[in-house]
């Protein structure tokens, strides 16, 4: 690795951790134990409630999916486990897996960073992630792509939040720093594909005076 390879890695790290320690300070800022977000309205539990149930329309009953970024386990796992489904929920702040561990016992959670994460290939039916891409550097999110796909089985599914517009930078969240990083749709959609993840289609999320959007794709 070149000086200048190293030197983005460890900023790259540094970005993570900041994400990381910002999410250790405003776990219950972020979410109540009930799932609701503090910045979102009512509307934003059930809108998790229906992107879990679209999901476990397209998998097998008891199907493994994997929540990556998964917080403190509310709405996304929960919803996905009282699906039926054996979902396995990876974050790596420690306040809010502490959560998870007692508001989801029906799931298995581990706590890595997700640029570590590592699983069996061909051992998911399904991998979601919402709302914590849009928090990984650029490099590590397209690093990450092939890997989901390795752990997908064929025709597995991939759910997940992504950006719709470019934008990166750190700023003040609910009182702690906090970085994003994100492409827009046509160059996720792009990644996806060169992944060998097909997008089979895509939404846009309102959120506030922006949005995301909403990616599904499917393993080769």
């Amino acid at each position: 690795m070149s000086g200048k390879q190293a030197g983005d890695a460890a900023a790259r790290a540094a970005q993570r951790d900041l994400v990381r320690r910002g999410y250790d300070a405003i776990s219950l800022a972020y979410r109540s134990d009930d799932g609701q977000a503090a910045s979102s309205s009512a509307e934003d539990v059930s809108r998790y409630a229906g992107w879990a149930a679209e999901l476990a329309r397209l998998v097998p009953s008891r199907a493994i999916v994997a929540d990556l970024g998964c917080g403190a386990g509310v709405p996304a796992t929960r919803e996905l486990a009282g699906l039926g489904l054996r979902v396995i929920g990876v974050d790596f702040s420690a306040v809010q897996l502490a959560r998870a561990r007692r508001l989801v016992p029906a799931a298995a959670l581990v706590r890595v960073d997700l640029t570590e994460l590592r699983l069996r290939p061909a051992s998911l039916d399904a991998v979601v992630s919402f709302y914590a891409l849009i928090h990984v550097p650029l490099a590590d999110q397209r690093a990450l792509f092939p890997r989901i796909r390795g752990w997908l089985r064929p025709g597995g599914y991939l759910l997940a939040i992504t950006g719709a517009a470019r934008w990166t930078g750190t700023e003040p969240y609910l009182g702690a720093d906090m970085f994003w990083d994100h492409a827009d749709t046509a160059d996720y959609l792009g990644w996806l594909q060169a992944a060998g993840l097909a997008p089979v289609w895509h939404r846009y999320i309102p959120e506030g005076s922006g949005g995301h959007s909403l990616i599904l794709a499917r393993a080769g």
